[in-house]
């Protein structure tokens, strides 16, 4: 019962290693985002053939909407990044116990015999 158990806490352990990664990765480009000035998104939206008809104030009018917008992402994957980080202390922990836990099993296994 404890093998598989183990095993869980494995498989576990790495889904929540690499949803941890996607959390990193996706904070990497939200603060690169945020960090992007004005002049800097005008020009990769011209090139990319948005914003082509608006206004210098329109432009910054949506670029702050933006950056409230990719603020609000980054807080809450940055919660998300700090709970999935909790998750897998745990799992660790939950690992070693079992291990220790199989080991004093087959410790006290061996000195019955």
């Amino acid at each position: 019962m404890l093998g598989t158990d183990i095993r869980g806490i494995l498989a576990e352990e790495e889904e929540v290693q690499r949803r941890k990664e996607a959390l990193k990765s996706l904070l990497t480009m939200r603060s690169k985002q945020l960090r992007e000035s004005l002049q800097q998104r005008i020009k990769r939206a011209r090139t990319s053939g948005n914003w082509i008809q608006f206004s210098k104030e329109e432009c910054a009018a949506l670029h702050k909407r933006e950056k409230l917008h990719l603020k609000s992402q980054f807080d809450m994957l940055q919660h998300e990044q700090d709970r999935t980080r909790g998750k897998l202390t745990a799992l660790r922990r939950a690992k070693l116990r079992a291990q220790r836990i199989r080991a004093a099993e087959a410790a006290s296994g061996r000195k019955r015999r």
